[in-house]
């Protein structure tokens, strides 16, 4: 049952669409990529190719979930009780390998695909439950589709680009262009998206262990 939340506001943007001014929001993210890193740098001549802005080592992440609505409209308590019970849900879930990788071209930027799904889905479900069970309006949401790590992103100004089918040959020829990493835990963090939509940053919250 909920316990708090905001109960009026602007509406919750859609995905991938620019949020309202001054807002900013929580997600749940798995930041724990150093090995990823160098993955990520492999793939990096063909992002400057695909003219995507490409997201800096120190940014890179995966979205396990987010609070969709205004971060400045949950009170102390509120995040308090939030971060009780994202770390009771996160711990259900044991530790697990999930390999980073290879990229794909996505319409809106370049991403690293992530394997397998079992122990991503079950922390992303867990961590969704635990949101709606605090927050009020039904705001938890999953990371869009499989779980993947952004490397790029494109600007509003550049726009979408609906034929990505040479940039993906060029990934393909970036080898190994993979890694293995073990997940051990996530962060609660308050995220700050860039006014042209290319860049996200963040503020930390807390730490989410998972479970032994």
């Amino acid at each position: 049952m909920n316990t708090s939340a905001p109960t009026s506001g602007t509406k919750p943007p859609s995905s991938g669409q620019r949020w309202p001014d001054g807002w900013t929001k929580l997600h749940v993210y798995l930041t724990d990529l150093d090995e990823v890193k160098a993955v990520a740098e492999s793939y990096r001549p063909v992002i400057d190719l695909a003219a995507d802005k490409p997201v800096a080592h120190e940014w890179l992440h995966a979205t396990i979930a987010s609070v969709e609505c205004d971060a400045a409209g949950l009170g102390d308590d509120v995040r308090r009780k939030l971060v009780e019970r994202l770390r009771e849900k996160a711990a259900e879930v044991p530790a697990f390998k999930l390999t980073v990788g290879p990229a794909l071209a996505a319409t809106g930027g370049v991403l690293l695909d992530t394997f397998p799904g079992t122990g991503f889905d079950d922390l992303v479900a867990n961590c969704v439950e635990a949101i709606n069970e605090i927050v009020e309006g039904d705001v938890g949401r999953p990371c869009g589709g499989p779980g993947h790590v952004s490397l790029s992103y494109r600007s509003d100004a550049v726009g979408v680009d609906t034929s990505r089918g040479a940039i993906q040959n060029k990934l393909r020829d970036v080898r190994p262009g993979r890694t293995e990493i073990t997940v051990t835990g996530v962060d609660l963090v308050r995220v700050i998206q860039s006014e042209d939509a290319s860049t996200y940053t963040w503020e930390h919250v807390a730490r989410i262990p998972l479970g032994a």
